[in-house]
């Protein structure tokens, strides 16, 4: 059989570090590696095969004629010092390994946006040593189910060893509770010989532990990525010592920790913009949710000064214009995502002048991407109906907090350097 052209691995389920293609999703980027390589092919105005066919190189592979097409793309945009990246010797056990992995698709994106922020010889960020370690565990683990593989007699024989592997790497190498680790695990291996009520409380539980290792992987990454923002503040002087304090305690993103009540969850969007409706009034009162939609930019073609019908008043219109905002305003506090030119807008009405656009932008993007990870979280367990589960899993979003008091000490030591 011909030799297949393939981009990077096949990705894996298996939730120690999360697809790669499900956080571009994240970003506001569906389609993964697939759609950003179509876009490159249309903006550099180069030929390339149906979008179907990138798509199946990523996953499986595509015949070499297909592949040339598509290597021809990613050489045209890759700098010297990505393809000597690629080539080298550290990333050499990902590149010959046979199996799934998700690290290579994060180490290479990491490796690729290091070297569009800065010069070459900039040292690795708190963010890149975080994936570098996380992935060289995956690959230490799989390594070892490997080994598990050959040394079981039996199917039965080879899930026992895995899930007895599992526990103490899983508890040295995640902030994940103890018990959630063994009771989960405990289910996945009576899963097969469970009926019922009893195997969906089983499939429950084994979804609600693969929810909290993404979890701790994002939070983590969320707490390197902080770390990463109060370097570079404090590299620029953008601190005063109200600013340095609250970093230390609360992290860059601590005022927009999802927050769950037993009935609701509260996305960590609606929580930035209610911090912030809580700093921008002089007297230190909240400004009204209503006042805060006020400030959206107006929706297409709504301007009060704008032509419309003879029957309708400027009042009216006006009143359209209001409606509108508190609808759009409500849909992204419950998860929709702003496009960008409405965002920018909405920020630069909302933000006093002497407050930086720029960093109160970082922090919605991220509000929205926090968001969009949870509510994906969220729709794996109601797709496959088990919503006690996702009651029990809910509170597990709230433990940022948790994972930044392991980072504090970091943090201060950064501001004070």
């Amino acid at each position: 059989m011909a030799e297949r052209f393939r981009i990077g691995l096949p990705e894996t389920a298996f939730p120690f570090i999360p697809p790669a293609d499900k956080f571009l999703e994240y970003l506001g980027r569906p389609g993964g590696m697939a759609a950003i390589i179509n876009e490159l092919g249309v903006r550099l105005d180069k030929p390339l095969p149906d979008p179907k066919t990138v798509r199946k190189a990523v996953k499986q592979g595509v015949t070499a004629r297909s592949g040339e097409k598509i290597k021809e793309i990613l050489e045209s945009i890759a700098t010297p010092e990505m393809y000597e990246y690629l080539t080298s010797s550290y990333l050499a056990p990902w590149m010959e390994t046979s199996f799934s992995n998700n690290g290579l698709a994060w180490l290479c994106m990491i490796k690729g946006e290091h070297l569009r922020l800065f010069e070459a010889d900039h040292p690795e960020t708190f963010t890149e040593k975080f994936l570098k370690r996380r992935a060289e565990q995956e690959m230490v683990l799989f390594e070892t189910a490997r080994e598990i593989q050959k040394q079981g007699d039996t199917e039965s024989a080879i899930e026992e060893l895995w899930w007895e592997t599992l526990k103490p790497f899983l508890r040295e190498n995640t902030l994940v509770g103890s018990s959630h680790i063994d009771i989960a695990l405990q289910a996945a291996a009576d899963f097969k010989s469970s009926t019922g009520q009893s195997r969906r409380e089983k499939a429950g539980l084994l979804l609600g532990l693969y929810a909290r290792i993404r979890i701790d992987f994002y939070y983590h990454l969320l707490c390197n990525a902080s770390l990463d923002i109060i370097q570079w503040c404090k590299e620029n002087g953008t601190l005063d010592s109200y600013d340095r304090q609250w970093l230390v305690e609360n992290s860059f993103v601590g005022d927009m920790v999802p927050t769950f009540d037993g009935e609701a969850m509260t996305l960590p969007f609606e929580r930035l913009l209610d911090a912030w409706r809580g700093r921008i009034t002089k007297d230190g009162s909240k400004l009204p949710w209503v006042e805060v939609a006020d400030r959206l930019p107006n929706p297409y073609g709504l301007g009060v000064d704008q032509s419309r019908s003879p029957r309708q008043t400027v009042e009216d219109r006006k009143e359209n214009i209001r409606r509108n905002k508190k609808s759009r305003l409500r849909e992204w506090r419950n998860g929709t995502r702003p496009s960008a030119e409405q965002l920018q807008q909405f920020i630069r009405n909302l933000i006093p002048e002497d407050k930086s656009v720029l960093m109160a932008h970082t922090r919605a993007e991220l509000a929205a991407i926090w968001g969009a990870f949870i509510l994906d979280e969220w729709r794996a367990f109601e797709k496959c109906g088990l919503n006690d589960a996702l009651r029990q899993t809910l509170p597990a979003f709230e433990r940022f907090p948790v994972y930044w008091a392991g980072y504090k000490s970091q943090a201060a030591k950064i501001l004070a350097a």
